[in-house]
């Protein structure tokens, strides 16, 4: 009976540690969306819709910009940090920070040089020096964020990264009504309150992850450059299947700000935030799932038996909720976003259950160590839905955009359900303790 017993007691820490994680995930998650419709929703009732477009169009380049050069290095430091020794944390965190972030910066300058070729909504980043610098200042605090949070998370710092969201999400909503309050109305405006926002939340969390200080010698930079080297083939296998899943949530709302105009871009970020709002939930299962490091068969089974049912239960209600709710739902943001937005809006939400086998796909994949083989596919997959996204936008605007897309990544689960289900029916390896337990 002590080996079934203690067998539960480990499935048993196994689902908390799981579901904690995923907690702490949606928590925060769910408290920057929240937090985060603030800003929109003093955004779009003080400023002018065109101004208000602009802004989105210039936030969407510098998260693309950032998925582009983050390197892979956020998911690294997820993966490895928490394995390596503790003294030695501090440094592999600067240096990946620092180098993200100065990779980030070279392509925001590149940006801003051919801002006037990038089309109408996207001229804004260029438009004058004070603008031009809270862009590249945004970008670069952008993919700051996303380092600190993967690092949180990896080290199970859960309440850091929690903090971190929730901090931001409250400084960009009073950054905007501080400039409503001075007369400042303008989408310059915008763009500072939203890159101030980022920086600072930053800065004041650092030390909420304790990380220990370095010691002497290892903040050299022969020293880094050495780390760089060890994890440096390993960080650029995990941008490869970065890029090839996650880029299109980058990848769509930067086709918006390329092909559609100002005030469509405006109507279709309301639309697209909430929609990735709602679907964040079932994503962030997946990313617990990789973060618990199910890294053999029989544990990673057993999650993927836990996580795979509970994320399509709650997107398909998600779905049903969103289909019903549309229009009220982006009535807070003013009666034109109902009006012109409602549609995208139901489109949009319908890549959903799509996603949920797409990240489970990816989510087991990167516990298996095959990255390789997941990134070639997911590059596919991904070359589709932006094929998708471009086709549709080009041919029928917002709504084309949106039909594009949602084609394309259904087409795309199906493809990836049968490796997703090999793993979940997978029949779990009797042991030998078991063995002896029912001899």
């Amino acid at each position: 009976m002590s080996s079934f017993a203690s067998g539960e007691t480990g499935e048993t820490t196994e689902r908390k540690r799981l579901f904690t994680t995923f907690a702490y995930l949606v928590a925060k998650q769910g408290a920057t969306a929240v937090l985060g419709l603030g800003y929109w929703l003093i955004a779009t009732r003080l400023f002018a819709a065109r101004d208000v477009g602009l802004v989105a169009a210039a936030s969407s380049a510098a998260s693309f910009l950032g998925a582009v050069g983050v390197l892979g290095i956020p998911v690294l430091l997820l993966a490895e940090l928490n394995s390596v020794e503790a003294a030695t944390r501090r440094v592999i965190f600067t240096t990946g920070i620092a180098i993200a972030c100065f990779v980030v910066f070279l392509l925001s300058v590149v940006a801003l040089a051919l801002s006037s070729a990038l089309g109408k909504s996207l001229t804004i980043i260029g438009h004058d020096p004070v603008t031009a610098g809270f862009f590249v200042v945004g970008a670069v605090a952008t993919v700051a964020t996303i380092t600190f949070d993967n690092t949180a998370i990896g080290l199970h710092r859960g309440s850091a990264q929690l903090t971190r969201g929730t901090l931001g999400a409250v400084l960009k909503p009073a950054c905007v009504g501080l400039l409503v309050l001075f007369g400042v109305r303008t989408s310059a405006g915008l763009l500072f309150a939203w890159s101030s926002a980022l920086v600072v939340s930053v800065v004041v969390c650092v030390p909420m992850l304790r990380l220990k200080a370095t010691r002497s010698g290892e903040g050299s930079l022969r020293n880094r450059a050495a780390l760089t080297r060890r994890y440096g083939m390993l960080s650029l296998n995990h941008h490869v299947l970065n890029l090839s899943i996650n880029s299109i949530s980058y990848i769509v709302p930067l086709t918006a700000a390329l092909l559609i105009a100002p005030k469509q871009v405006a109507y279709f970020t309301t639309a697209f935030l909430l929609s990735a709002t709602v679907l964040i939930i079932p994503y962030l299962l997946a990313l617990a799932l990789f973060a618990e490091k199910a890294d053999d068969e029989e544990l990673l089974h057993r999650h993927v038996r836990r996580t795979l049912p509970f994320g399509l239960a709650i997107c398909t209600a998600i779905v049903l909720v969103v289909e019903l709710v549309a229009p009220f739902a982006l009535h807070i943001f003013g009666p034109a976003y109902a009006q012109n937005g409602s549609t995208a809006l139901r489109l949009l939400i319908l890549v959903g259950p799509s996603y949920v086998i797409k990240d489970h796909y990816v989510a087991i994949r990167r516990a298996q160590r095959r990255l390789s083989d997941a990134a070639r596919i997911m590059a596919l997959g991904t070359s589709a839905e932006a094929a998708g996204a471009v086709v549709g936008a080009a041919l029928g605007g917002m709504t084309g955009l949106c039909i594009g897309w949602a084609i394309a990544a259904s087409g795309e689960a199906i493809l990836l359900s049968p490796a997703v289900m090999k793993v979940f029916r997978k029949a779990p390896v009797a042991t030998s303790a078991d063995a002896e337990e029912h001899g």
